[in-house]
């Protein structure tokens, strides 16, 4: 018997929330949380990240393009991704799309 591949799970993709509100300023973007009244900067990289998930790309492909983008590791676009989606999930601001991965 060979070794049969486990099925690919869908990647995960997040959507913005309404409470959110981005505005790009030099060198980056700042997030408001409506709601909470809070704001997030973002630095070059993670507004790149931010925009792309706010046009529905999943988390690995916008980890591909970083790397690509910045002439950066693989793990470490994987990484930064995964932080940011993290931290602003938690503040509010993201939520898992309907039949994301988990």
């Amino acid at each position: 018997m060979g070794d049969a591949e486990a099925p690919r799970r869908p990647p995960a993709r997040y959507v913005v929330t309404p409470e959110a509100a981005f505005a790009s300023v030099p060198g980056g973007g700042v997030v408001l949380h409506l709601g909470a009244n809070r704001y997030f900067q973002l630095n070059e990289t993670a507004t790149v990240i931010w925009e792309l998930l706010d046009r529905g790309q999943d988390v690995d492909a916008i980890g591909a393009m970083l790397a690509t983008r910045f002439e950066i590791g693989p793990e470490d676009a994987a990484r930064a991704v995964a932080d940011l989606v993290a931290r602003l999930s938690d503040a509010g601001l993201l939520t898992r799309a309907p039949g994301s991965a988990p």
